[in-house]
């Protein structure tokens, strides 16, 4: 698998996804972006929210475990630092 550069990475391209929660994801969900919201003082969306999410699991798999695959490891490298290159999100990092 080929991870792309962060040149290769175009920030106004985007994919929509359909995603089902069940009730107490989608309240965790909602809980989550209110808690952000006051953390970051800005008004974020719960796609911002889930997005903040990403980027910090990704930073804890780097900081926190030994991703054993070469591949699987430089991939969650270079999707962290793509997503915080083309942050378009405001505020919504936890990092």
């Amino acid at each position: 698998m080929t991870v792309p550069t962060i040149e290769e990475v175009r920030v106004d391209t985007r994919t929509e996804l359909r995603v089902q929660f069940t009730d107490q994801e989608r309240a965790g969900l909602s809980a989550f972006a209110a808690g952000l919201r006051g953390v970051a003082e800005v008004e974020l969306s719960e796609e911002d929210a889930l997005v903040a999410a990403l980027e910090f699991a990704l930073t804890r798999l780097i900081d926190d475990f030994e991703v054993p695959d070469p591949e699987a490891r430089e991939q969650v490298q270079v999707a962290r630092d793509n997503l915080r290159a083309h942050w378009i999100r405001g505020g919504a990092s936890l990092g």
